[in-house]
């Protein structure tokens, strides 16, 4: 029997939903011990500046209402964050009482 039987891992495939500045892909990729980021789909201008700064490599897929799906490539861990509400107009855009 082989002395070492271990197989090289490699590093998950991480695709983020409604991904924000990208806080919870920071703590899958800590939880992981690595990670490599395949796209980020995020709609806010300002979230998207800090993404792309970050991952200047990383696609950005955007409104994930229009995303063809079939064409993203496949990935092994899936993160997603809570979508914007006010700006999907699901809430009123203040507090009402």
């Amino acid at each position: 029997m082989p002395a070492d039987l271990t197989v090289p891992l490699t590093a998950p495939l991480i695709g983020s939903l409604c991904s924000g500045y990208g806080g919870l892909d920071l703590g899958v990729q800590a939880a992981l011990g690595g990670g490599t980021l395949a796209w980020h789909a995020e709609i806010d201008p300002g979230a998207s500046r800090i993404l792309s700064r970050h991952w200047p490599a990383v696609p950005n897929l955007g409104d994930i209402t229009t995303v063809n799906w079939a064409d993203v490539p496949g990935v092994c861990v899936l993160t997603a964050g809570f979508p914007c509400q006010r700006r999907l107009g699901r809430r009123p855009p203040r507090r009402t009482g």
